[in-house]
């Protein structure tokens, strides 16, 4: 099978360009992670914001705010004095300012030091800045030295050379057999031989990472040229400020932003009166808070008295306002409406999004403004014509890994998603909880899916969890991987719905099985045993399992081996992998703790469903976070919407698995296989994955455990300094400053502009032979096609 390189998703980049040089990134600021626990849920309503002294926030059931009056302290009203004072204070920050970059200006892009070992005695001081914040690690070198150690363990099953201990950064791919698909998966080999795919997504993800940063923009100038190319318009008003807050805080990735773009590039063809009539729309929708935005201050507005019944809509709502308020000077005058929901709620047709957002770039609006709002919600509409979900439901790749999480979660190329997850398996009609919409609205939501046109937003529940004691790798006492959770993703489970098929229920049941039918899954190849398998080189506490070797050793006696193909094994050959096998109950109690706990919830009591739910789960106690930490591996999987734990497991020492659906604001920024990693929603690469880190229950110290521990460490490195409240807050700044654009009066200038910007004419990517009568006879196309 050929090797194919995968193609990176950056919507709207043009792929010639040439790359940038290095990027010299300073260290952020300390941070301190919270010292009191939250609760899990912001449905603990007015009583939380009493337990944390929280002023109430003020609100308003009328369409306008009551103007406040602004008061400047008198040793500031006199003018002379105001400017004496401002440059005073604009001298001492740009010195130190000036001071404290030189002094780190080399010390995020180098963010991986060569060393012995990155966790081996003596080395853990240099995982670590001077200001304390961890160094990003790297998980290729740890790799290499955890396949030397492994393969040192069968001395007479590969060539023993002083080259093979290597520190080298290179990523190749040569040797590679597997092929990237377009769905977001490494598809494996069948091929006899084939390398293990692990460590080529290892280093596929360090490559991505190496490349973020050496692309980023340095300068006001560079941020706007980008920008510029990217999406094919103009920043939008107070971009400069934008890029000045980016700048004080030390965002590491700060050009990108896809996300945003995404989500707004639909509503630029939409007329002005017709965006303001999308807007009083939306706040005027039952089980909605809208933030009203006046001369720097905000006001929560709810105009449906009824979403006030579930207890979460306050809490969401006043800790949103509370977020705006680090950069609230910097937006105009505006509303923006929050739905309360978990889940998404708008559906828009693919005909009608593309034939959108081709209007938006090239400056057109729409003359079609009479969209239907369906009752019943079709998926497939919202998949393009030549997707998999509409050509071919029953689509199947066979055996993969995820290298693209984004791609991988789309339902539309990746149909077998459907079945599995609550979401999807739910109908979406006028009686469900969120109603679902397939027209256009201007509704800022907390979760979403690809095939879903919300405008998603930073959620903050449990943003503040403490990740309480947290032990350090070495001295975490099971490499089990665990997972505690209720048994949400279905809004209501009822005995018409598939819900033992809903993405959490099966999870406890997939882990719950204690069949003694064989269970096969890869495992990689360090020479465990003898030629024919009659020994082992590790001892008879081993010999238990079944082993099918696809690469056979030599004679015990050579310092090389001979594969089933008469080539010579060293120890610097590509790791290759075997098929082990299991009964299913000892693979699940070797590897797996995961469980339902608690209850029934979400479920019908009138129809029998919760009292199925009490009989057929073997419910398990709440594990609290600390006890969840004594676990070297911990699973994060989605509930109703996103998972708000996600934070909290990636702040602790262990590795985290994620699976998920919905695409989140950071997902650009969070890199597969380099910080954690991803796992799909059918649980088919699960075991491959944990034998690949823990090793097998007849060889239980053959796993890649340094390099467990390097993913570890990374995932840390994230919340540290990509995952902190001003890295939220610097995404709905620019979330807000371009909606502010697209909800401007006619004729209001919103874009930002400078002296040096780029010239129209660089402009990419613009489609010019987009008609509007095309729209309709892609809409009816569409329908037909359903």
């Amino acid at each position: 099978m050929p090797h194919s390189q995968p193609s990176p998703r950056v919507p709207y980049r043009a792929t010639s360009t040439p790359p940038r040089s290095p990027l010299n990134l300073p260290a952020v600021p300390s941070y301190r992670p919270p010292q009191r626990e939250y609760p899990e849920s912001p449905t603990a309503g007015l009583d939380r914001n009493r337990e944390l002294h929280i002023k109430p926030p003020q609100f308003s059931l009328s369409q306008t705010p009551t103007p406040r009056k602004r008061y400047l302290p008198k040793y500031v009203r006199s003018p002379k004095r105001a400017l004496v004072y401002l440059l005073l204070l604009g001298l001492l920050g740009f010195t130190a300012r000036t001071a404290y970059h030189h002094a780190r200006n080399d010390k995020l892009l180098n963010w991986s030091k060569r060393g012995e070992g990155i966790l081996g005695a003596g080395e853990i001081e240099d995982e670590y800045e001077d200001d304390g914040l961890c160094r990003f690690v790297s998980p290729v070198e740890a790799y290499q030295r955890d396949l030397h150690r492994l393969r040192s363990l069968f001395p007479e099953s590969h060539t023993l050379s002083s080259h093979t201990h290597t520190h080298s950064h290179t990523h190749n791919h040569s040797h590679s057999h597997h092929t990237y698909s377009p769905t977001g998966h490494l598809i494996v080999s069948s091929e006899e031989g084939a390398p293990h795919p692990i460590p080529q997504l290892l280093s596929l993800g360090e490559k991505r990472w190496e490349e973020l940063l050496s692309r980023q923009s340095r300068t006001l100038e560079e941020a706007v040229k980008e920008y510029t190319r990217r999406y094919g318009r103009k920043p939008p008003k107070g971009f400069d400020k934008w890029w000045e807050f980016a700048m004080e805080h030390n965002l590491v990735l700060p050009d990108e932003y896809d996300r945003i773009n995404l989500d707004l590039a639909p509503f630029f063809a939409l007329p002005k009166e017709e965006m303001k009539r999308r807007m009083e729309l939306v706040e005027n929708m039952e089980k909605t808070f809208t933030l009203v935005i006046e001369d720097g201050e905000v006001e929560i507005e709810i105009r449906d008295p009824g979403g006030l019944k579930w207890g979460g809509t306050l809490p969401r709502a006043h800790e949103t306002s509370n977020l705006l308020k680090g950069f609230i000077k910097y937006l105009p005058n505006m509303k923006a409406t929050f739905s309360i929901f978990d889940q998404p709620q708008i559906y828009l047709s693919w005909a009608r999004r593309g034939s959108l957002i081709d209007l938006g770039l090239r400056g057109e609006v729409t003359t079609l403004l009479q969209e239907t709002d369906d009752s019943e919600v079709k998926l497939s509409r919202s998949c393009a014509p030549k997707t998999n979900f509409r050509k071919d439901r029953g689509y199947s790749e066979g055996k993969s890994f995820i290298y693209d999480s984004l791609e991988a979660g789309d339902p539309c190329q990746n149909p077998y998603l459907i079945p599995l997850h609550g979401l999807t398996l739910e109908p979406h009609g006028h009686d469900s909880l969120p109603k679902p919409h397939t027209q256009l609205l201007p509704l800022f939501s907390l979760a979403k899916t690809s095939i879903n046109s919300d405008i998603l937003v930073t959620p903050l529940d449990q943003f503040h969890d403490n990740p309480g004691k947290d032990p350090v790798w070495e001295e975490k006492d099971s490499s089990k991987l665990v997972w505690r959770g209720s048994p949400t993703g279905i809004s209501m489970m009822n005995r018409t719905l598939p819900w033992r098929q809903s993405h959490r229920i099966r999870l406890h049941h997939f882990a719950a099985n204690t069949s003694n039918d064989p269970m096969a899954f890869m495992i990689p190849d360090l020479g465990q045993s003898l030629p024919g398998g009659e020994d082992d080189q590790l001892g008879d506490d081993h010999r238990t399992g079944k082993t099918q070797y696809h690469a056979s050793s030599g004679s015990s006696s050579s310092s090389s081996t001979k594969s089933k193909g008469g080539e010579e094994r060293s120890m610097t050959d590509p790791l290759t992998s075997l098929e082990d096998e299991y009964s299913t109950e000892e693979v699940m109690q070797f590897y797996y703790d995961m469980k339902l706990s608690g209850r029934p919830i979400q479920c019908s009591e009138e129809d029998g469903t919760c009292e199925d739910m009490r009989q057929e789960i073997q419910w398990a106690g709440h594990q609290g976070a600390e006890e969840l930490n004594r676990h070297k591996f911990l699973l994060d999987i989605d509930g109703n919407g996103w998972s708000g734990r996600f934070r909290r497991l990636m702040s602790t020492n262990s590795m985290v698995i994620k699976m998920t659906m919905f695409t989140e604001w950071f997902q650009p920024h969070l890199i597969p296989w380099f910080m954690y990693v991803p796992a799909k929603l059918d649980f088919s690469d699960l075991t491959d994955i944990m034998a690949f880190f823990r090793g097998t229950p007849k060889y239980p110290e053959l796993g890649f455990d340094e390099t467990a521990a390097a993913l570890a460490r990374n995932g840390q490195c994230f919340v540290q300094r990509m995952f902190r409240m001003e890295d939220l807050q610097a995404y709905m700044m620019r979330l807000f400053l371009e909606y502010a654009r697209i909800a401007a009066d006619e004729g209001v200038d919103m874009d930002f502009t400078m002296s040096d910007m780029v010239t129209d004419e660089e402009q990419e990517g613009v489609p010019s032979d987009w008609s509007e009568p095309d729209q309709v006879e892609l809409e009816l196309e569409d329908q037909l096609q359903v």
